[in-house]
């Protein structure tokens, strides 16, 4: 895959952008041990993870604040040494669209 180089070490799983997606994210969570979530501020409080396994992209309402800081919260992952990395998406619209297309990526296209 073109720009493999930029993923994690870590397994990731992208989580859609739609109404259920905390609640997905969330039962992720309960069913694999050991996982971190790459997500954003605004939905921190409502993930059922430990704050030190909580990397935020910034705020979904900023998109150049979340383009600005993929590449170095992607590399933080592997910091961390879990088992499986949870993404949390964004809508597929202007530059979102080209952020969810390197989450994708950085994924293996791993989406749900």
């Amino acid at each position: 895959m073109k720009y493999k180089h930029y993923a994690p070490k870590t397994k990731c799983v992208l989580v859609k952008f739609d109404v259920n997606q905390i609640f997905k994210i969330n039962n992720c969570l309960n069913t694999n041990d050991n996982c971190c979530v790459l997500g954003f501020i605004e939905d921190k409080k409502l993930i059922n993870v430990s704050e030190n396994k909580f990397i935020s992209l910034g705020s979904k309402y900023n998109l150049k604040e979340v383009s600005s800081n993929i590449f170095s919260c992607l590399r933080k992952i592997d910091k961390l040494n879990c088992n499986l990395a949870i993404i949390e998406g964004l809508e597929e619209k202007n530059l979102g669209l080209s952020i969810m297309n390197r989450l994708a990526r950085a994924c293996g296209n791993n989406v749900i």
